[in-house]
């Protein structure tokens, strides 16, 4: 067979082929890009204060980007409010929690600071439930713990923590419930925060003076959570190209063996 027309077909192939890996990986309605990870990432946050062991924590926030896309999903964004966290070993520098759930919306982007904390989260709530994560231990027999300065006049933290995907659409359970970090688990969780900078439209007296009680909107920063995912099969539209390819192939070569025979 000629070199040139099998270098052309197996080059077609290999175009689809790469096709095929660059594709978007759209689950949910979110845009993944490539397969294999799922980093759900520079989220705000917006979360209420805590003072003492039983205190429950609660907050909210929007993904910005997923696997560094901002784009993910078109004018719509992911937006998640979490709760149940209930605080352990709480002292001025550290903190531990148990339980807690993490729950995920996809619906319109919207401004988080044109209106209070409490009517976020009724927006959010409204919007379409796309996956909740349940906190997961870290070992510790804790799901979150975090450290810094969680008391006076300057609040700054860092936590981290496991989470579980326990429900949501289907796909998007399939797709993120790998349970292959650290035993079991199917993603980490980051977050940081600080009283600095906060909601205009909250009420946040003596988040800045050490008064504030629990339950007042006194912390924002970021948080990101990460994992691995579900490697899906090539796309049916692709391997139906790449079948037509092969199809070709054998059959050019077919009709050049016949060729061969009549002209011998």
């Amino acid at each position: 067979m000629n070199k040139k027309v099998i270098a052309s077909i197996l080059g077609g192939a290999s175009l689809l082929l790469v096709s095929g890996a660059a594709s978007a990986i759209i689950v949910g309605g979110v845009d993944f890009g490539t397969p294999g990870t799922s980093h759900l990432e520079s989220a705000t946050l917006a979360e209420q204060l805590i003072t003492a062991d039983g205190d429950t924590l609660t907050g909210y926030g929007q993904i910005n980007t997923v696997n560094g896309n901002l784009f993910y999903a078109g004018a719509n964004r992911l937006y998640y409010t979490f709760e149940n966290y209930t605080a352990a070993n709480f002292s001025a520098t550290s903190v531990d929690f148990t339980g807690g759930l993490v729950n995920f919306y996809l619906g319109a982007t919207f401004n988080t600071l044109a209106q209070s904390s409490a009517t976020n989260m009724g927006i959010i709530q409204a919007y379409t439930p796309w996956a909740t994560f349940a906190g997961s231990d870290i070992g510790t027999g804790f799901t979150l713990s975090g450290v810094g300065t969680l008391l006076g006049n300057n609040i700054s933290f860092n936590g981290a923590g496991l989470l579980n995907t326990i429900g949501g659409l289907a796909d998007v359970v399939s797709y993120l419930s790998p349970n292959n970090l650290f035993g079991a688990a199917d993603m980490t969780l980051t977050s940081d925060g600080a009283n600095l900078v906060l909601n205009p439209f909250d009420v946040t007296t003596g988040c800045g003076d050490g008064t504030a009680v629990a339950g007042t909107w006194c912390i924002s920063g970021s948080a990101s959570t990460q994992g691995t995912t579900v490697i899906n099969a090539p796309e049916p539209d692709v391997a139906a190209l790449l079948g037509l390819g092969l199809l070709g192939f054998f059959g050019l070569q077919r009709k050049r063996k016949v060729h061969a025979h009549i002209t011998v």
